[in-house]
């Protein structure tokens, strides 16, 4: 299980730094998240899922002002819902005692929570290919680094979180 929350660390680090370097309300949200993933490597579901509440409200509120960006909403709201599925199953064991006495519907919700990711972002990204861009407008080779950073790490940290409550 160490596996899978290590996987799932790299992949909140991986989201924060294809946020840097910007303004703090880019990857403000992240650099929760990451502190969220700690709490709960620490043993404080919890407490991280908290965390992880308030970066997920502070990310819609973003993406209200800004008028897009919702990858980071759906993002954090699947991590979220795994995190509180976490704290049902916890016992006195803490996060790691829970991995082989997790219940059906937790594991049934937790498969739906990231069948449900996935399908969100597929959707963001065929909406995004519709709008389309102007031919000619390829993104500069950092803005691409950056995207494959936080994409790439989204889907670690989501499918690692996922696959600690199957």
């Amino acid at each position: 299980m160490s596996e899978l929350l290590t996987a799932g660390l790299a992949g909140a680090l991986l989201c924060l730094a294809g946020h840097l370097p910007g303004p703090v309300h880019r990857w403000g949200p992240q650099l929760l998240a990451l502190g969220g993933m700690a709490l709960m490597a620490g043993d404080r579901v919890s407490s991280g899922a908290a965390v992880i509440g308030a970066a997920c409200l502070w990310s819609v509120g973003r993406a209200c002002v800004d008028r897009g960006g919702w990858n980071g909403v759906i993002d954090l709201a699947a991590m979220a819902l795994l995190m509180v599925l976490m704290t049902g199953d916890v016992g006195s064991g803490g996060p790691h005692a829970h991995m082989a006495g997790t219940s059906d519907a937790s594991a049934g919700a937790a498969v739906l929570t990231v069948v449900a990711w996935m399908t969100a972002r597929a959707a963001g990204i065929m909406f995004r290919q519709v709008s389309g861009r102007p031919s000619g407008t390829d993104p500069a080779p950092t803005v691409r680094r950056a995207w494959a950073y936080r994409e790439s790490g989204a889907a670690l940290m989501i499918i690692s979180m996922g696959a600690m409550l199957v």
